[in-house]
């Protein structure tokens, strides 16, 4: 019967929480050669081990899964079964002292743009039926056996993927934030994350299933396994969640509890700014490959844009923008706030305010006469700044971000000009 690799997982797991160790097992051992990996198997045999008391055999098996998904390049995983693992065994620090040897800031075996991938799909059908007169203790020696079993598992680290944070971190900040993080299951349709949530009550949680989706009108969105989630709640200016990410039956997450955030703070003052810093490229990336001026760019000509970006920090009251003045080039505004005032004749107009993702100084690129409205922020920040000439030089190279920003910048010509009339009308009243 042709199912998918998460179908017989969970058929395995069901069978586990019902104490049906003859039927896993088998499920287990039918299909151990049709996968490409059989660490979720192995992986599994140390669960079914560990329900029925036979600890040391149990964390034996999580020891080699364990070290076989860290060395492989599936860091989520790999802690996964070392939580697991040190569930059964706490005092047993051994392989969170090599996971953080591999993924730390100065490891030299990660590679930068490597992602972390799913676990591979069987290449041929998977084996559901079973049969009824398997001898248990039999099942269980033959699973011990292939579980244990060095073949087909990675001794050595190859190239490995970064995984979000916790490789911007040194190892003794790693090693120490490994301590503090918790492994959890959920049920089906439980929101993890969802903008209805307190912004100071949210936790980071880390993906380790591929079964996590954002829901998009009639679809789903899977999560991919490593991804971060909820890093908006610890920028500089704490933001709610974007979208809900919802759990399917099974689905696996690793925590780090607000709480023991503000507990590593106390001793690695530097993890806020860290926080913030990833927020400011996660969000730098998803403008580069979600937003309408470069949705027409093929994945080279987006790569182009980002050497021409600077940094900039910004301090409350910075005027980005001067009324009078030509703008000097594009914003993109990574964290904090700009609001768009007009100073008239009877005073300063408010006319807008622009949060993070929003883009400023678009209309002096196509329209290089001054501007007539200032943008100042509010509380400190950060943007992405991309001065005239480089990004005209950009636009030149590629028609449909000019398009966009001369219609953009249209709009926003009519959206001030209305905003100044309406503000006038309601001074005369």
């Amino acid at each position: 019967m042709q199912i998918r690799l998460l179908d017989l997982l969970n058929q395995i797991d069901e069978a586990i929480e019902n104490e049906e160790q003859s039927r896993a097992l088998q499920l287990i051992l039918n299909n151990w050669y049709n996968l490409p990996d059989a660490a979720p198997l192995r992986e599994r045999t140390a669960m079914v081990l560990a329900t029925v008391g036979r600890k040391r055999e149990a964390v034996e098996v999580y020891s080699r899964v364990a070290r076989h998904y860290a060395n492989a390049g599936f860091p989520t995983r790999a802690l996964a079964a070392i939580k697991q693992m040190q569930n059964l065994n706490p005092s047993s620090t051994q392989l969170l002292d090599h996971f953080t040897t591999l993924y730390s800031v100065r490891s030299p075996f990660l590679e930068r743009g490597l992602e972390q991938s799913n676990i591979p799909e069987p290449a041929s059908n998977l084996e559901t039926e079973l049969s009824e007169d398997s001898d248990l203790d039999d099942l269980f020696e033959e699973a011990i056996e292939r579980a244990t079993d060095p073949d087909g598992t990675a001794e050595r680290p190859g190239s490995l993927p970064a995984l979000p944070l916790l490789s911007l971190l040194p190892p003794k900040a790693l090693r120490r934030l490994l301590d503090f993080l918790e492994y959890e299951i959920y049920a089906e349709s439980q929101p993890v994350v969802s903008p209805d949530d307190a912004t100071e009550d949210r936790d980071l949680f880390w993906a380790v299933s591929a079964d996590l989706y954002v829901k998009e009108e009639d679809s789903r969105v899977l999560i991919p396994p490593g991804t971060l989630l909820g890093v908006s709640a610890f920028r500089s200016q704490p933001g709610a969640a974007v979208h809900t990410v919802i759990s399917q039956k099974g689905s696996e997450c690793l925590r780090l509890s607000r709480d023991n955030v503000e507990k590593l703070t106390e001793e690695f003052p530097d993890l806020p700014n860290r926080l913030s810093t990833l927020y400011r490229h996660a969000l730098t990336e998803r403008l580069f490959r979600r937003h309408p001026m470069f949705a027409e760019l093929g994945e080279a000509a987006v790569n182009d844009l980002p050497p021409h970006l600077i940094g900039l920090k910004l301090t409350d009251g910075t005027r980005l923008l001067r009324q009078g003045k030509v703008s000097p080039g594009l914003y993109i505004i990574l964290d904090g706030q700009a609001h768009i005032v007009h100073d008239g004749d009877d005073g300063e107009v408010e006319l807008d305010t622009l949060k993070p993702g929003d883009m400023l100084g678009e209309v002096g690129l196509v329209d290089p006469r001054p501007t007539i409205a200032s943008a100042i922020t509010e509380g400190p920040g950060h943007v992405l700044f991309c001065p005239r000439d480089a990004f005209l030089e950009f636009a030149e190279e590629h028609p449909s971000v000019a398009e966009f920003a001369d219609r953009r910048a249209q709009r926003r010509i009519d959206q001030v000009q209305n905003a100044i009339t309406d503000g006038d009308l309601v001074d005369a009243d």
